[in-house]
């Protein structure tokens, strides 16, 4: 019998990185959702026990910080990854506080989101 994938939810609103991310879970053994707006993500996110949410910090509807609040204070205890092109340190204080485990910077090489993805599911 085989075992349900693990879910991954990508919140990006950029087409190409999402399928890029997609890809990449994918080949690893991920069932991928993903999602462009951060309303949308974060009822999403609520209606599913994802292993991993990755999210953008720039997104329409709902920026990555809001969104990663709202998770929180919904209940939502999968750890979240914020990638973002935003490398100022104040942005990254700002997600840590709201909720996010790690935050990765845009353009990433595969090998630094193996290793982030690597740190946040290990058992």
């Amino acid at each position: 019998m085989s075992e349900t994938p693990k879910r991954v939810l990508i919140f990006e609103d950029n087409a190409s990185i999402q399928q890029l991310l997609a890809f990449f879970f994918k080949k690893r053994g991920y069932a991928t959702e993903l999602v462009g707006d951060g309303v949308d993500a974060v009822a999403l996110a609520r209606r599913h026990s994802p292993a991993l949410i990755l999210m953008d910090l720039l997104m329409p509807g709902k920026n990555g910080i809001e969104a990663c609040a709202d998770l929180r204070e919904a209940g939502v205890t999968a750890p979240i990854l914020m990638l973002t092109s935003k490398a100022f340190a104040e942005d990254r204080e700002r997600a840590l506080k709201a909720g996010a485990n790690a935050y990765l910077l845009k353009p990433f090489n595969p090998a630094q989101l193996e290793a982030a993805v690597a740190a946040l599911l290990k058992p």
